[in-house]
């Protein structure tokens, strides 16, 4: 342990991209003393890595000044990784908002008003998910760079509204304040802003999971209800967590490469269709068996069915609240998407590579998933029997 390293805050640190960056700060970041962690839930080492380094758990929520200021006193990184993800429709606009954007400027704030001089933002590639030229519902995205992706000019730009809407304008407010004069006027903020693509692994409470759940009814069919289905693009969480520390180093030794930029994230972790995806994870566990239908509704149907659904739930909601785990036409136009980033901005000016590769991360993200599977489901049947 570095005895002149770094004091490091990570928000939103008990979470899912959190646990692993804690882990990689205490396994793989020799610059860093101290690790404070801010985050509605006291933090637990699930991953069950060695601690060599001191942590700080403060139970709190980022819009709260009173009750997270003092974690910023002295720190020389802030990991800004907590939000409020969730596609619920009609989307909780109010809490997207105050948690997603104006925590994002609460803890822009603090940083200026502690001396933090680098903030690091955990954002997502889903906030350049537009329409493909303007008219398709759904994205094109192939090999493309952070510049040369659709640049958004409008919240209606972006096909999954509610979540990566406020993730966008959060992103904007920390990549321009970039900069921005810190409170003793000693120096800057230098800012940066991690886009992963969805994210899997360990710790995972909404990809996996909520395929699971829904596939337990369907007895492991994911309905193809939206043509052949698109070309996904889904990363490590370890390697993830991995770059938001290479982020940390670059921005204290050469800032000039990413101060102000977004930066795509990616990792080897082939490109196809998400139930694809789960299919080929099923084919390494006997724990669960997900696999796609052989047919398929056409695209186009798929999407209008997706917009009635929506204005049946819009009529009722205000008289019954009723509501929707899921939004209906973003995941018309997440499933109809292709997505492949370049990462060439992480690899040249980040020095980033993965540091799992496939084999290694598909291993150890079924074997979690496979030991989640069996305990949620033992779970629910003993407390059907309990009833």
């Amino acid at each position: 342990m570095a005895r002149n390293g770094d004091v490091v805050l990570i928000t939103g640190g008990s979470g899912f991209l959190g646990q692993h960056l804690v882990k990689h700060l205490q396994e793989n970041d020799d610059d860093v003393k101290e690790i404070r962690i801010v985050d509605l839930k006291p933090y637990r080492n699930n991953l069950k890595h060695a601690e060599t380094k001191p942590i700080k758990s403060i139970v709190a929520d980022i819009c709260d000044t009173d009750a997270v200021g003092e974690a910023f006193d002295n720190v020389d990184v802030v990991f800004h990784c907590a939000a409020y993800i969730n596609f619920q429709f009609p989307p909780n606009i109010n809490e997207l908002e105050r948690v997603n954007v104006n925590g994002t400027k609460n803890v822009i704030n603090l940083c200026i008003k502690h001396n933090v001089p680098r903030l690091i933002y955990t954002s997502s590639a889903s906030v350049t998910l537009t329409s493909y030229l303007g008219l398709a519902p759904f994205a094109v995205i192939v090999n493309l760079t952070e510049s040369k992706t659709k640049q958004v000019t409008s919240d209606n730009d972006i096909l999954i509204p509610g979540y990566s809407v406020t993730k966008h304008r959060a992103e904007k407010i920390v990549l321009g304040a970039n900069g921005t004069n810190l409170a003793n006027g000693t120096g800057e903020l230098l800012t940066t802003s991690i886009r992963p693509t969805v994210l899997y692994g360990e710790e995972d409470p909404y990809f996996f999971p909520t395929l699971a759940k829904f596939t337990k009814k369907t007895g492991g069919i994911i309905p193809k209800v939206l043509g052949a289905g698109g070309k996904h693009q889904m990363t490590y969480v370890g390697n993830v967590a991995w770059a938001h520390i290479r982020a940390k180093q670059t921005l204290k030794n050469s800032s000039k490469n990413i101060a102000g930029l977004p930066v795509f994230v990616t990792d080897d972790t082939p490109i196809e269709d998400t139930s694809r995806f789960c299919q080929r994870m099923s084919r390494r566990t006997d724990a669960f068996n997900i696999r796609p239908t052989s047919w398929s509704i056409p695209s186009l149907i798929g999407y209008w069915l997706a917009i009635l659904l929506e204005l049946i739930i819009s009529t009722l909601n205000p008289i019954f609240g009723t509501k929707l785990n899921f939004q209906p036409r973003a995941l018309a136009a997440y499933a109809g998407s292709l997505l492949q980033y370049s990462r060439l901005r992480a690899e040249l000016h980040m020095d980033y590579e993965p540091i799992y590769n496939e084999e290694r991360s598909l291993d150890d993200s079924v074997k979690w998933y496979s030991a989640w599977y069996k305990s949620y489901f033992n779970k629910d049947k003993q407390s059907k029997k309990a009833e």
